[in-house]
């Protein structure tokens, strides 16, 4: 959690307020923020609500972020969206298809944009394919008949998770395999020291106890094929979209594994210290697209590219 010694900006729940309060608020000055992410399982350790938990918890770092450098700014909750594509396949997760959650995300964001406001900025901590995809699709749609900014700044975080992109890992202190990489791509080092960091009381005691689970030592069917393919689009110089599908080999390879364990990465070296180093990290970045958003006063969009945009329509395929 925050520390006890920091300030908390005070934020509205929109489901709490009444007409008046709605038709009071600035246009210009209000900040909407919500938690996007699925319910969906995170091992034997964590609960099967760890990624909106832990989105939850940077709204609040968001807000104050904000607050300090924009004092004139009122911020406004929406209920959490409990809702997520890609979730990891296994009994207890709760999925949503892409398009869904991609028409969800306009419909919100229009609603607002109807009333005049102008910024909606998502928390978010789910990294499956079609999810980021269908999210940044629903922000560039609003950006596109609206002028209305939504901002997910998760999908620049996962990116430089994966690709051990080396400002990132300076920031936070974390080496490949506990960084959210795709050796510790689901409730291993990374979302435990997270949780750690948000709600420790959720975490499992016995979690470290729980033993590494490791990428399978071969690809096999899809993973095979995807793999191939981005070595020709990288060997064709396609870098970006080449180097997305090797990340999309290894979470096939571990999702079709018939040993998988319904988490990646190694929770027992999980500690609320790596947690607290993560989120700043995170926090710095969404602050970072914010001001963006922000100094723009609707003059320019601020796209993201998540994972796999190159090859988005796979967002369009049933989960």
């Amino acid at each position: 959690m925050m520390g006890s010694g920091e300030a908390r900006p005070r934020v509205l729940e929109y489901v709490e307020l009444r007409l008046p309060d709605l038709q009071a608020l600035d246009r210009g000055t209000t900040v909407f923020f919500i938690s996007v992410s699925p319910i969906e399982v995170h091992g034997p350790h964590l609960p099967v609500g760890t990624d909106v938990f832990i989105s939850e918890e940077l709204v609040r770092r968001y807000a104050a972020a904000l607050a300090r450098r924009h004092p004139e700014l009122t911020f406004v909750k929406l209920p959490p969206l409990y809702a997520g594509s890609d979730a990891l396949p296994v009994p207890g997760s709760l999925s949503v298809p892409a398009p869904h959650l991609e028409g969800v995300l306009v419909a919100y964001g229009r609603g607002l944009a109807k009333q005049g406001f102008r910024y909606l900025f998502v928390a978010d901590n789910h990294g499956g394919p079609r999810h980021q995809m269908a999210v940044e699709a629903a922000a560039r749609t609003l950006w596109r008949r609206h002028r209305f900014y939504l901002i997910d700044p998760f999908g620049v975080d996962y990116r430089l998770m994966v690709q051990h992109d080396p400002g990132f890992l300076c920031r936070t202190g974390l080496g490949p395999g506990i960084c959210g990489d795709d050796a510790d791509n689901h409730a291993g080092t990374n979302e435990t020291s997270l949780m750690l960091a948000c709600g420790p009381e959720r975490v499992a005691a016995n979690f470290r106890e729980v033993p590494p689970s490791m990428l399978p030592p071969r690809r096999t069917g899809a993973a095979v094929l995807v793999a191939r393919l981005g070595r020709v689009l990288r060997a064709l110089g396609g870098r970006v979209v080449g180097r997305d599908l090797e990340h999309l080999a290894n979470t096939l390879a571990w999702v079709s594994d018939p040993a998988m364990k319904p988490y990646m990465g190694d929770p027992g070296r999980a500690s609320a210290e790596a947690g607290e180093a993560m989120l700043a990290a995170r926090v710095a970045i969404g602050a970072e697209l914010f001001e963006r958003a922000l100094g723009s006063g609707g003059r320019a969009p601020v796209h993201i590219t998540p994972m796999l945009w190159g090859v988005r329509f796979l967002r369009r395929l049933p989960e």
